[in-house]
């Protein structure tokens, strides 16, 4: 019986709780339901327990998980601790996975395409709709947007762009036509939903992360060899697109007032975050830059006051958490984007395209938008993803993401787990 259990919750076909975890919000209506923590946390328990015996240090994560669980049950503010917390225990939850346990992941995360949809509800106009040329197809669509029950648009198209990736992922790498053709539809299905929120990101991201993987796949030798510098180079390039989407008298955060309004909350949180030495390195707590912004900063169109965060992951982590936290951050997102890159030539390489795929979707989403506050299952899908790239890969019995031929060529780049 004891074997039964354990073969129970250490099999890959656990991660069916995470799109069943939409199932909570047919139990209370907000955008975090009890009913959905409870099955995310169960996911993330049993997890943990099926390597307890192996690494003894994953008791200690459960205790964690219990005592961030009330947390996350009753947040007290906008940004919590237990935003981040979620991320890092799912991060933990999906480390050394080998490539068929994340090939199953995968398709069960895809389920949640299927499980969403009776909880499709309609909100403001859907501004993606002027995207489309036809105007005889835009007067054909609702004109409202849709998302996730109470979930904002925005987090709900987060959900569907990184859903919508998987789709594409699992479709162009099957091996079994009848399963590309199931993961295409997902995929499909869940782009047309991301678009129909009219979130801009949603609509926009996952075209760009799929082109930049396609060109990275079809040279991969090339790029696995120089992954190193070409993680710079994203991150860089992330940060200059960010500069010109925020700083003062730019094109870009002047282009329409509701660009412009979100351009100057950003300047507040830069602002506010360098008034104070040591609140810069360690933080100044959790919503005390929020809240602050939130006063001195003019309305934005359309709504009746600000907005309460920083519209901007990075800014927040900068605000709340303080520097340091931002350096781990992103020396995180390069070793990710390295291994990544690295492993498109592995054994595996098909789950590091959809990893790749996925986290280039994520940094993309993060410089505009406050994609991991108080939704729990945009932050433990994220986390969860962000671990395909320390999987276990069938060509390197140390659990690198190399290719055997690529070992050498690449070690100086690569900073192992």
């Amino acid at each position: 019986m004891l074997s039964q259990i354990r073969t129970f919750v250490g099999s890959p076909w656990l991660d069916a709780l995470l799109p069943l975890s939409l199932l909570g919000l047919a139990l209370e209506r907000s955008e975090d339901p009890a009913g959905m923590v409870w099955l995310l946390a169960l996911w993330c328990g049993l997890k943990f327990a099926s390597r307890l015996p192996a690494q003894p240090a994953y008791g200690v994560l459960i205790g964690v998980l219990m005592v961030s669980l009330s947390a996350v049950l009753h947040p007290l503010s906008v940004s919590s601790p237990a935003d981040l917390i979620l991320v890092l225990l799912a991060f933990a939850a999906g480390l050394q996975q080998s490539g068929s346990q994340w090939r199953i992941a995968l398709w069960m995360l895809l389920c949640g395409v299927l499980v969403s949809l009776p909880f499709i509800a309609w909100d403001r106009s859907n501004g993606n709709l002027a995207l489309i040329p036809l105007e005889a197809l835009r007067e054909a669509l609702p004109e409202q947007a849709v998302r996730i029950q109470k979930i904002t648009i925005n987090r709900s198209g987060y959900l569907f762009g990184l859903f919508s990736l998987i789709g594409y992922g699992l479709a162009r790498k099957e091996s079994c036509p009848r399963l590309a053709w199931l993961a295409a539809a997902g995929g499909a299905l869940a782009y047309l939903l991301a678009f129909a929120t009219g979130s801009r990101a949603a609509a926009a991201f996952p075209l760009v992360a799929v082109l930049l993987c396609e060109l990275c796949w079809r040279h991969r030798l090339w790029v696995a060899r120089r992954s190193g510098w070409l993680a710079s180079l994203v991150l860089v390039l992330a940060l200059a697109f960010n500069l010109l989407l925020y700083v003062p008298l730019s094109p870009l955060a002047n282009r329409n007032p509701s660009d412009a309004g979100r351009a100057s909350v950003a300047q507040c949180f830069v602002r506010e975050s360098l008034r104070s030495g040591a609140d810069l390195f360690s933080g100044s707590g959790f919503d005390r830059r929020s809240d602050r912004c939130l006063a001195i900063t003019a309305a934005i169109p359309g709504r009746d006051r600000g907005i309460p965060h920083a519209h901007n992951a990075f800014l927040q982590v900068l605000a709340d958490q303080g520097v340091l936290t931002l350096t781990l951050l992103i020396v995180v997102l390069w070793c990710s984007l390295q291994r990544l890159l690295a492993g498109l030539v592995g054994a595996d390489g098909a789950i590091a395209f959809v990893g790749l795929a996925c986290l280039l979707f994520m940094v993309s989403s993060s410089l505009v938008e406050s994609t991991l506050i108080k939704t729990s299952l945009q932050q433990v899908v994220s986390g969860y993803l962000l671990a395909i790239a320390w999987r276990r890969s069938s060509g390197s019995p140390q659990g690198g993401s190399q290719a055997p031929e690529l070992a050498a060529s690449t070690d100086s780049h690569t900073i192992d787990p």
